[in-house]
């Protein structure tokens, strides 16, 4: 108690040292300061702070470094993460509070119905694949089982007012739970066994039929990178030193086989053949590291056309979908999928609003 105390004390303490030494240092370089005039033409603030990021002597350096001691000493990262235990990472998202009606539960839920209506107009089957929250799944590193339980209830309300009104989906979770390596320890998304799990899931739900292509698994070169939870606790550099390991990932492409046995493609644009399935979502399912799209191929004998996005979020891609769908062209089914996280998010829904600049909008 006392000392974390202490530490928490010593942090401004070290800072003020350090900006007062920075300061000096700064202004005796040779730099270009800010402009008198800039108080007259309100860009001072903006120039001074361009000043101090573009010069300041050691910035990221020091940032680093006090990143990793109060890391290691506290056990604490800067805000947008949480850390949990043994090197575990968890988004600051995930610690939200989960209250229905204070995260606007009942608008995001209409909108989605509002959505398989308009799908439904087109002949299309909307299914949606809820995630579980990293912390629910791997609550036992997470350390605070009181939020992974909260989470998880938000899940289980999803799903329910989803069945309510009539709205196909697949529950995950049990086969995500059974999974040791579903996530990773210090980065947001699923690993590839998380990925596959899940098309494995959506396969066996019945709830899209299985085709008849045949795939071929393709392993690519194993990538290893820094967890994007990292930046949030210390550098690159410094991570490992820390006990923040670098993660390594087998991404994997799956290539349809003709009837020969030989590997062909498809031709998107033709005539011929049904039209492929289209799923929509986030990063789990747009960043091809993670292998979600080839895994739905293999599981379900199926072509799939990815319209995900990366830093997005769950709706903004459907929204985009939606404006450019073609009715002509409109697929079978589309597979959404929706981590539960970004349902406490305030700005969930916002970028269904005007962005034409009108305010009479």
């Amino acid at each position: 108690m006392y000392f974390q105390t202490a530490i928490r004390l010593a942090a401004p303490v070290a800072f003020f040292g350090y900006a007062a030494f920075a300061n000096i240092a700064l202004f005796q370089a040779d730099v270009e300061g800010p402009h008198l005039d800039g108080f007259v033409k309100g860009g001072f603030t903006q120039e001074v702070d361009t000043l101090y990021r573009a010069n300041l002597p050691h910035r990221d350096v020091a940032v680093g470094w006090v990143g990793a001691a109060r890391y290691v000493l506290l056990n604490e990262g800067r805000k947008g993460v949480i850390a949990g235990e043994k090197g575990w990472l968890f988004s600051s998202e995930e610690f939200r509070e989960q209250d229905p009606d204070q995260i606007g539960l009942t608008d995001t839920l209409d909108w989605i119905a509002s959505v398989q209506d308009r799908l439904a107009q087109t002949g299309t089957e909307l299914v949606v694949v809820p995630l579980p929250a990293k912390l629910e799944i791997a609550q036992i590193h997470g350390g605070d089982a009181e939020q992974a339980q909260s989470i998880a209830g938000t899940y289980d309300l999803f799903l329910a007012e989803l069945a309510a009104r009539d709205i196909v989906t697949v529950d995950t979770r049990p086969a995500l739970t059974t999974e040791t390596a579903a996530f990773f320890q210090t980065d947001t998304h699923w690993t590839s066994a998380g990925a596959q799990t899940v098309a494995q899931t959506v396969a066996e739900s019945g709830k899209v039929e299985i085709g008849t292509d045949k795939f071929t698994r393709a392993d690519l070169d194993p990538i290893h990178f820094t967890g994007d939870l990292v930046s949030f606790v210390t550098s690159e550099e410094l991570a490992p030193t820390v006990g923040l390991t670098m993660e390594t990932v087998t991404p994997y492409v799956a290539e349809m086989a003709a009837d020969d046995g030989a590997i062909g493609t498809i031709d998107l644009f033709g005539s011929d053949g049904p039209v492929p399935i289209a799923l929509v979502g986030t990063s789990y399912s747009a960043n091809p590291n993670w292998s979600f799209v080839e895994a739905l191929k293999l599981e379900l004998a199926q072509d799939i056309l990815n319209f995900a996005e990366e830093g997005q979020g769950p709706v903004a891609p459907m929204h985009t979908y939606l404006e450019t769908l073609d009715p002509a062209e409109a697929p079978p089914i589309v597979i959404w999928e929706f981590p539960v996280r970004y349902l406490s998010d305030p700005a969930l829904m916002d970028s269904l609003l005007p962005t034409n600049g009108d305010d009479n909008v």
